[in-house]
């Protein structure tokens, strides 16, 4: 989980990173858009900033990729039994504007991965009877039910991913609500604006031979 400082929280990725058997550490600042930034290999260890993104992608080994979340959805897209992964953060902006479509899209084009060979997960987040929205949210997703909702943004995107390609069986989701538990966890609503954020991360081990 994140807070404090620049200092503090850099402090935390790197020894996040060091535990894990990191190199580097690659982190956006996070703009609720749709831009995916691929993440190179690099020599120099510590943390990098690409630029305003709300997706990190790479098939370089020993990169840790971080996304912050405090009620939007943290996804999890990793190629099956390959060297391809990523990590979304996904709130209702970027997910009605295809993030995700956009990260498996990139996959096919990049690295010539489908859709098929990908797993989907998707982690803890406001659940859909936490999160009411207005018309203008619900109409982003195509539902015209009135001035106020219910709207479940993991389920949404898990029919997203399915409607792209990837395989039901492929695509999971956390149980875990950021606002009413089970257990306490940094919610935007939930602490009236006033949450920090947690840290979902994805990386890979290189072979160390």
């Amino acid at each position: 989980m994140t807070g404090g400082t620049t200092g503090d929280v850099t402090r935390r990725y790197v020894a996040l990173a060091r535990v894990l058997g990191m190199k580097s550490i690659a982190v956006a600042r996070q703009v609720h858009g749709t831009r995916i930034v691929e993440v190179g290999p690099s020599s120099e260890p510590g943390v990098r900033v690409a630029g305003e993104a709300d997706g990190l992608v790479t098939v370089a080994p020993d990169i840790l990729l971080v996304v912050t979340t405090a009620d939007c959805v943290p996804v999890y897209v990793a190629r099956r039994g390959g060297d391809g992964i990523a990590t979304l953060h996904a709130g209702w902006r970027g997910a009605a504007a295809g993030i995700l479509e956009r990260a498996i899209e990139r996959f096919g084009t990049s690295y010539g991965v489908g859709a098929g060979d990908l797993l989907v997960h998707l982690g803890p987040s406001i659940c859909g009877a936490c999160y009411e929205v207005g018309a203008a949210v619900l109409g982003a997703f195509g539902y015209d039910g009135g001035d106020r909702g219910a709207l479940d943004l993991r389920a949404e995107l898990a029919d997203r991913a399915t409607r792209a390609g990837v395989r039901a069986a492929s695509v999971s989701r956390s149980d875990w609500c950021t606002r009413c538990g089970p257990v306490r966890l940094h919610s935007h609503r939930g602490q009236g604006g006033r949450a920090g954020r947690m840290a979902s991360f994805i990386g890979r081990v290189g072979d160390s031979g």
